[in-house]
C-alpha cells in the first residue's frame, strides 16, 4: 500500500508542476494520510450554522487519534504528558500557490450548516519548480491520551498558510523523514478519489492512515536527503548569486541590501542538510527545539570557496546562544579532540549562564579537522590580544 500511495501522490504533484522524481518513496519511513473534518478546518472554512457570518471557533491544531496515527509522530508510547515538540515541516511552492489560486469558493447550505466549498479545481499555468518552504509547527498528546495534536503556529509559517487553504474532505498527507522532520502536502477533496479509495475511507467518514515503508533504511535515506539537499544549495547559489550581481549594478539597491543577499546564500537548504545529521539537536547541549537550531559554518562563509560552503564538514548544528559564542570566537574546539575551547574574556559565572565548561566537547571527524584548525587559530588570535 505505501507505494500505491506514493504513486498517488506523484501523480498529484506532477499536476501541479512539480516533478514527480522528487518523491523518493526510499527516502521516507513512512506516510499518514488525514481527511480533514470540521474541526480540522481553520475558521470560516469549517461548516458553520445557517445565518453566522463566520466561524464562532478558531481551529488552533490538527486532532490525530488512534494509535496508527500516534505511533506515526512518536517513537515511544508512555503516557500522556509528554512535553510539547517542535517539528520541522516542508512545504511544496507550488502546492501554497496551487490552492491559493483555486480558492475561489461557493456555498450550500445542509441541516442548517453552511458549507463552504471550491468552485472548481481546474490546473491552472504554474511555473515547473520543485522549491520548497521550512516551516515549523509543534506536536503533542491530545488529553485524551490517544490523541495527537499538530498545533497549527503563527500566521508566517508556510505550514499554517498551507492549512488556512484547506477545505472540508480535502487530505492532509504527512511523509517522515524522522521523528521531527515531515513533508506536508494538501490535495483537493476532488482530487482524493484513487487515494481515499487504497485508504478505505468511505463518504464523509474521517480516516487517519499512517503506512510505515517496508523497505525503509536510514543509512539510504540520509543519502538520498543529503544529495537532495545538496543540489538544493547549488541552486540558490545560482539564483541568489545572479540576483546580487544585478543587484550590484543597481545604484539605487544599496549595500545593505547586497550584503544581505550574500548572507541568505544556501543558509535555508545547509541547515536542512546539518539538521539530519546532527539530528535536529545542538551538538554541544540538549537543546532539540528546531526554531532555534542554527547552522554554523567553521571557516566563514565568506572565505569559504563554492565547495567548502556545500561540505557538511564545515558545518556545526548550534543552538542560537552556542552560534554565537562559536560565530564570535569566544568558543572555539580541539580538531583533534573535540574538547571546547572557552575565551578567557568568559568568567565562571557567565560559563553558567551560558551553559559552557571546560568538560563540554563534540564529535569532529577527520574530515572536519582542517576547517576546526583555521577557527581555532582565529580563536587563539583574538583570545591572545
Amino acid at each position: 500500500m505505501y507505494v500505491k500511495i506514493i504513486d498517488e501522490i506523484k501523480h498529484f504533484l506532477s499536476l501541479i508542476e512539480i516533478d514527480a522524481a522528487v518523491i523518493n518513496a526510499d527516502e521516507f519511513q513512512g506516510v499518514f494520510v488525514k481527511k480533514l473534518s470540521n474541526q480540522n478546518i481553520i475558521k470560516e472554512k469549517r461548516n458553520i450554522r445557517e445565518g453566522c457570518v463566520s466561524s464562532p471557533v478558531n481551529q488552533t491544531h490538527i486532532d490525530i487519534t488512534g494509535n496508527s496515527g500516534m505511533l506515526f509522530f512518536f517513537e515511544n508510547l508512555t503516557n500522556t504528558t509528554t512535553s510539547i515538540q517542535n517539528i520541522d515541516i516542508d512545504v511544496f511552492v507550488n502546492n501554497v500557490n496551487y490552492l491559493s489560486a483555486i480558492e475561489n469558493r461557493m456555498s450550500i447550505v445542509v441541516d442548517g450548516y453552511t458549507i463552504f466549498s471550491r468552485t472548481s479545481t481546474t490546473i491552472i499555468n504554474l511555473i515547473n519548480t520543485n522549491s520548497i518552504y521550512h516551516s515549523t509547527a509543534f506536536k503533542k498528546y491530545g488529553h485524551a491520551g490517544n490523541q495527537v495534536q499538530l498545533n497549527i503556529p503563527d500566521q508566517d509559517e508556510y505550514f499554517t498558510q498551507l492549512h488556512n487553504l484547506a477545505y472540508l474532505n480535502d487530505a492532509l498527507v504527512l511523509l517522515r523523514y524522522n521523528y521531527s522532520h515531515y513533508l506536508a502536502i494538501i490535495i483537493p477533496n476532488e482530487s482524493c478519489g484513487n487515494l481515499y479509495s487504497l485508504t478505505q475511507t468511505i463518504g464523509n467518514q474521517n480516516i487517519n492512515v499512517s503506512v510505515i515503508n517496508p523497505s525503509y533504511n536510514f543509512r539510504i535515506a540520509e543519502q538520498l536527503q543529503s544529495e537532495h539537499i545538496a543540489h538544493e544549495i547549488e541552486k540558490e547559489n545560482i539564483e541568489l548569486e545572479s540576483l546580487q550581481k544585478t543587484l550590484l549594478y543597481n545604484e539605487m539597491s544599496g549595500t545593505d541590501i547586497s550584503k544581505m543577499m550574500k548572507s541568505r546564500i544556501s543558509q535555508g537548504a545547509f541547515r536542512q542538510l546539518l539538521m539530519i545529521v546532527y539530528h535536529h539537536k545542538c551538538c554541544l547541549c540538549d537543546v532539540t527545539t528546531t526554531s532555534v537550531l542554527r547552522a554554523s559554518h567553521i571557516k566563514a562563509w565568506s572565505n569559504s570557496s563554492r565547495e567548502e560552503r556545500l561540505d557538511i564538514n564545515n558545518g556545526l548544528l548550534l543552538c542560537a546562544n552556542h552560534d554565537t559564542l562559536f560565530d564570535k570566537h569566544l568558543i572555539s574546539f580541539n580538531p583533534d579532540s573535540g574538547m571546547i575551547c572557552i575565551s578567557k574574556s568568559i568568567d565562571e559565572n557567565q560559563r553558567n549562564a551560558l551553559n559552557i565548561s571546560n568538560t563540554k566537547k563534540i564529535a569532529v571527524s577527520t574530515d572536519m579537522r582542517t576547517y576546526m584548525e583555521l577557527h581555532r587559530n582565529i580563536f587563539n588570535d583574538k583570545d591572545n590580544n
